[in-house]
């Protein structure tokens, strides 16, 4: 009877905001999170590992339920899974690709079974979470069988010495400030904080960060009223209709560019409130700034000023989906050295965040021209960096607002410019979107490598000696950032 009256009170609502019933779900969910940390900080904090292990595990458990019913089953039998071959093999390389190989497959298999031609908040939601963090923790157990002195710093820190308990992965699996949409965390940050080693250093007692988490969590609730409103103004939908073809091309890519920047703005709302319940509980703790005040920035999903001021495509990137960025860095792009080619690692890397993101054309299509788009903003940034005199023109005071503008222009537009594959999905909405602008942008980026090529005997042609030079520059450059890295 309750469930029937719950579910009857979800419709309706949904249906009073312009959303699905399963997005209402989710949401409510996302909101959940809090009165579940304060409950933990008033009840749970403190106790032994294992009991704070099974609340985290039952509280996942039964938000799970509540959004897919028995679909839970399938986080479970991943996890159990994983968790026997952690047993039998952890720490070794077959583990390692039979955990990536099982956990992507699974995944994608899921995609291929459930996909309709839109965007559906299904069990897959919180399973390709999930994907990532199992993977990452058979990871984390096989470097901590390596030699430490062979590990870089990044790997240091999440580095396991031997395989959690069955307890411990549950909990770590099911937290419900990461469980249904993140962020990702590793099981080290997990343990260090059941552990007890980001509460409060003066009463020994719960963190202080209320204020830190429902800062938060208001900033998510703004961005989610402003995403609602925007896309009644700014649907997808309406970039295939009849009208948006009649517009002048420039109207169609402001269009795309304001649609764009509402598009994302969904993200970065539920980003932002569960992480405000990641807050409360403790586990986003990461040390304190010059003035000794907390920081609770550990699981950031989103840097929201620079992603507001961005005016180059790596500055976007750079801010947005950060842990997933973060992830895909340091257990794919980072694993990749052997090939010996940085581009090679870069378009595996984009290849494999696109199959983690489903199996609709949309989202290779996205990836494919994020490629393009970030190594001509670096050949041109590279450029006018060894130009003095087109870099004192650019920084000139009566120039610098002209360019900044333009930059800003360019960069919302052409950051809506993918994302139409990204959300609008199906072959036949985004080949329609880009052949009524004329396929503008991928003109301009795939054809860039050849004229930066034509530029570079022409134009820019250099002296051989500074080539040379600039070479050597560069080199010592790339040493030095490995080195760091390392």
């Amino acid at each position: 009877m309750a469930s029937g009256l719950m579910d009857g009170f979800i419709a309706s609502f949904a249906e009073k905001v312009g959303a699905t019933v399963p997005a209402i779900r989710l949401f409510s969910s996302l909101l959940l999170g809090y009165p579940l940390a304060f409950i933990y900080r008033n009840f749970i904090f403190g106790k032994p590992s294992n009991v704070q292990h099974v609340f985290f595990a039952l509280c996942g458990l039964w938000l799970c339920y509540f959004n897919f019913g028995f679909n839970v089953l399938h986080s479970i039998a991943n996890i159990v899974v994983i968790y026997a071959l952690l047993l039998a093999i952890g720490g070794t390389q077959l583990s390692v690709a039979l955990a990536f190989i099982f956990n992507l497959g699974y995944l994608v298999a899921a995609y291929y079974f459930t996909a309709t031609d839109g965007y559906d908040i299904r069990w897959t939601t919180p399973h390709c979470v999930l994907c990532l963090r199992l993977t990452g923790l058979v990871f984390d157990v096989y470097d901590g069988r390596k030699d430490r002195k062979s590990l870089s710093s990044d790997q240091q820190s999440t580095a396991l010495d031997t395989v959690p308990s069955p307890l411990e992965v549950l909990g770590y699996s099911y937290h419900f400030g990461g469980f249904m949409t993140g962020p990702q965390f590793p099981l080290k940050r997990y343990r260090g904080f059941v552990e007890g080693a980001f509460g409060n250093k003066q009463t020994g007692g719960p963190p202080a960060s209320i204020i830190p988490g429902m800062r938060r969590l208001s900033l998510g609730v703004v961005y989610i009223a402003v995403y609602q409103v925007g896309h009644q103004f700014f649907p997808g939908l309406y970039m295939v209709g009849d009208e948006f073809a009649s517009l002048h091309l420039w109207q169609k890519l402001l269009y795309i560019g304001i649609w764009g920047k509402f598009a994302l703005y969904k993200y970065i709302a539920v980003w932002m409130i569960v992480e405000g319940a990641c807050i409360l509980t403790g586990l986003t703790y990461n040390g304190t700034d010059q003035n000794g005040n907390d920081l609770w920035d550990g699981c950031i999903n989103v840097k929201l000023v620079k992603f507001e001021t961005a005016t180059t495509f790596q500055e976007k990137i750079d801010s947005f989906n950060l842990n997933t960025n973060l992830w895909m860095l340091k257990y794919v792009y980072k694993r990749l050295r052997f090939l010996g080619h940085k581009e090679i690692s870069q378009a595996v890397t984009l290849f494999t965040l696109a199959v983690w993101h489903g199996i609709h054309s949309g989202y290779y299509m996205n990836f494919a021209l994020e490629f393009p788009i970030v190594n001509m903003e670096k050949d041109i940034q590279r450029e006018v960096d060894r130009n003095p005199t087109l870099k004192r023109l650019c920084n000139h005071p009566l120039v610098y607002p002209v360019h900044w503008v333009f930059r800003k222009m360019f960069v919302e537009v052409f950051l809506g410019y993918p994302l139409i594959g990204f959300v609008l999905l199906t072959y036949e909405r985004w080949y329609k979107i880009y052949s009524e602008v004329y396929w503008c942008g991928h003109i301009l980026f795939f054809s860039w490598p050849l004229v930066y090529m034509l530029l570079k005997a022409t134009v820019l042609k250099r002296p051989k000696a500074k080539v040379e030079k600039d070479a050597q520059m560069q080199q010592k450059l790339v040493d030095a950032k490995v080195e760091k890295t390392d």
